[in-house]
């Protein structure tokens, strides 16, 4: 049967649970906390430890209910636990409560203690050999019979207080009295189901089913006037609950320098006392042993206070109580006395084969605790040593992703890998936006190199028309001062269309120019050479930061050279005649391509502009005509390079301009795939002797 389930929709898989468990019989599996169930001794720590209440008794409480609205004759026992574990009331308005619920007595379990406390003195005196130990706590003989078989012949074959007492209800009101225990202990639902022990105890329920019940009835337990236990009154069976009370029980008084009586509670401190009495280390007479601090501390328990302060209840309790106990009847006494509290145990082989040493060290290196310097052993999975835990994974008990230091570990390694991935994708994204933005303004200028063509085409004829009359027209009114003026102004704004014109047929037409294998550090040598002559670098500094053994590439350098010119007179012109300008170069990649930086002082270009800076006829200058960068950008797009700008107000502009570095094979297989911009139609004979005079 099951004792203990665990809700899906209350667990969120903490692993608190799996933590504490101290027999590691819970593991997470698929999502889901698992509990193994032939290793579970149903401590209960997993139901007293869950802060989302997902671990749930299975206990009989709908058949009490059904019990008692049937009229069974029922008796309610209480574990002595009751005075210290209980919110609300007293205990006399307890039983009064309980009885209005038609059980027709209440009786204390504490009675089992003193009979069994006999018992027990019966066989510390009868053997003064063997160590014997305490049988009372279900926990502690469950892991006995599972964990540590060396010991079953150890226990003392005597029942449980809960079952002496069921003996004694049938023995003095009859064998169809049904008797059910309440109790803090979840261990106890399996002990009454123990075959040899069946009937004795028809069913046990927790304290948390008693206040459910009393509440689903509408009983307020404090509302209640008192009443008194019933049956035969016990004695020191009253401190049972307590940590030693068995102990007090049989006669032992503390003294420490006394070994033959060793008390011990505490999941960890009770199987560390059971494995050192298997070694040998301890050799006491009687060994008290608690899986809890004290059935006080048990899973179950309602009143939020320390465990001295439930001790503190417990012993007043039994204080207040009358002095006249069971043993002053010499009827009950006879009767009960008289019972047979003897019972077996029975050894639960459950180990499990020891896997081979490779096995153990190949979880570890995956787990990445290998001993001896990567180990923790920190005992967050519920093992107390990574090597338990790697064990415990080749023996299907344990789960590698149960171990904070792998997770984190797994974790970082993830997070690592999606920061590569991440950073790999913001590059693809920008190389990819960048090659967008490449297409977006080849497509414009190839559209507007064709227009641009056809423009220049028609405008060539009416301008040379123009120019040659208006200078003829000059000659013939030499001597008129009236008219040479206008004629001047005439002539000088069909020039100026002209250098337009001739700016357009240099963006849209591909003029075949003869490439080579250059020093990109040359040109740039060459175009600042022509350049700070002009009276407009008069009060510039140029600053030329050359890499010295910049790789060659093959290009044509008038187009690079033109390239530069126009950068470098744009920054100067930015500048208004004054400030800094910086040239760079270095090979990037491995000498694969060759990075040129320009960077001015200039006033800088605002945000706004930056995407529209390499469109044809474009421009934030008064008398500028925007074919200057578009022309730029088409020549870098030529050589198979990229062009990149950026600039805030106020702080200048830096252009960044990278070519592949190509030999003379790599460029002419490109050539054939250069788009070309401006196949226009050739106009007739008389047209190309007329562009002559623009300049065409």
């Amino acid at each position: 049967m099951e004792y203990l389930s665990i809700s899906r929709q209350k667990c969120r898989l903490c692993g608190r649970c799996v933590r504490d468990c101290p027999t590691n019989a819970l593991m997470l599996e698929q999502r889901k906390v698992v509990r193994i169930e032939n290793r579970c001794i149903l401590c209960g720590s997993c139901y007293k430890y869950c802060p989302h209440g997902a671990v749930q008794t299975q206990t009989g409480v709908n058949l009490v209910l059904d019990g008692l609205d049937a009229g069974e004759k029922m008796i309610a026992c209480l574990d002595p636990t009751f005075p210290a574990v209980l919110d609300v009331g007293t205990p006399g308005q307890l039983v009064t409560a309980l009885k209005k619920l038609v059980f027709q007595e209440v009786w204390e379990s504490a009675l089992g203690g003193d009979l069994i406390s006999r018992e027990y003195r019966k066989w510390l005196w009868k053997d003064a050999k063997t160590s014997y130990i305490s049988s009372f706590c279900p926990s502690v003989v469950l892991y006995i019979e599972k964990f540590a078989p060396q010991l079953v012949d150890h226990l003392l074959p005597v029942v449980s207080p809960m079952v002496a007492t069921g003996k004694a209800i049938k023995k003095l009101r009859g064998d169809e009295t049904k008797v059910v225990f309440f109790g803090s202990c979840i261990s106890r639902i399996h002990e009454c189901r123990i075959p040899h022990l069946a009937g004795i105890v028809d069913c046990v329920l927790t304290y948390h089913d008693n206040r459910d019940i009393l509440n689903a009835k509408g009983s307020r337990r404090e509302k209640q006037k008192e009443s008194a236990f019933d049956g035969p009154q016990p004695g020191l069976g009253r401190v049972l609950s307590v940590s030693g009370g068995m102990s007090k029980c049989v006669g032992f008084e503390q003294d420490l320098v006394n070994l033959d009586n060793v008390i011990t509670a505490g999941p960890k401190s009770a199987i560390r006392a059971l494995q050192q009495l298997q070694d040998g280390a301890i050799r006491p007479k009687f060994l008290d042993v608690l899986f809890c601090q004290g059935c006080i501390d048990g899973p179950i328990v309602d009143k939020n206070i320390s465990g001295p302060g439930r001790k503190q209840i417990v012993v007043d309790f039994f204080e207040s109580q009358s002095e006249e106990v069971w043993e002053g009847d010499k009827d009950v006494a006879i009767k009960l006395t008289s019972m047979d509290l003897e019972r077996a145990f029975s050894v639960q082989d459950i180990s499990l084969p020891e896997p081979k040493e490779e096995e153990i060290r190949a979880v570890l290196a995956e787990l990445g605790k290998t001993y001896p310097n990567r180990n923790l052993d920190c005992g967050a999975c519920g093992f107390n040593t990574c090597r338990e835990k790697a064990i415990a994974v080749m023996q299907g008990l344990a789960d590698k992703e149960m171990c904070m230091h792998y997770l984190l570990t797994q974790s970082r390694r993830l997070y690592s890998r999606l920061e590569k991935s991440h950073q790999e994708l913001k590059i693809s994204h920008e190389e990819l936006e960048k090659a967008q933005r490449q297409l977006i303004q080849s497509e414009k200028l190839a559209s507007i190199g064709q227009l641009a063509a056809g423009v220049a085409h028609e405008l060539n004829n009416p301008l040379g028309t123009i120019t040659l009359f208006s200078s003829m027209l000059k000659k013939d009114l030499a001597h008129n001062p009236k008219w040479e003026k206008d004629i001047d102004l005439v002539i000088k704004e069909a020039e100026r269309a002209a250098k337009i014109v001739k700016d357009l047929l240099g963006f849209s037409r591909e003029t075949q120019w003869k490439p080579g294998l250059v020093n990109i550090n040359s040109i740039i040598e060459e175009a600042v050479s022509l350049l700070i002559k002009r009276s407009l670098f008069r009060n510039i500094e140029v600053k030329q930061e050359l890499e010295a053994s910049i790789p060659t590439t093959f290009a044509v350098p008038d187009l690079l050279k033109q390239v530069f010119f126009n950068i470098i007179l744009n920054g100067a012109q930015a500048m208004e005649g004054s400030g800094v300008l910086t040239i760079r170069s270095q090979s990037k990649n491995g000498r694969s391509a060759i990075e040129i930086q320009i960077q001015d002082t200039g006033k800088g270009i605002a945000e706004e502009h930056l995407s529209r800076l390499f469109d044809p006829f474009f421009t934030t200058k008064r008398k500028g005509t925007g074919l200057g960068l578009a022309l730029v950008y088409g020549i870098v797009s030529k050589h198979k390079g990229t062009i990149d700008v950026k600039s805030e107000l106020g702080k200048g502009a830096e252009f960044f301009i990278q070519l592949p570095v190509l030999d003379q094979k790599e460029w002419m297989k490109g050539e054939s795939k250069i788009v070309n911009l401006n196949k226009v139609q050739k106009g007739g004979e008389d047209d190309s002797k007329k562009t002559n005079l623009i300049g065409g």
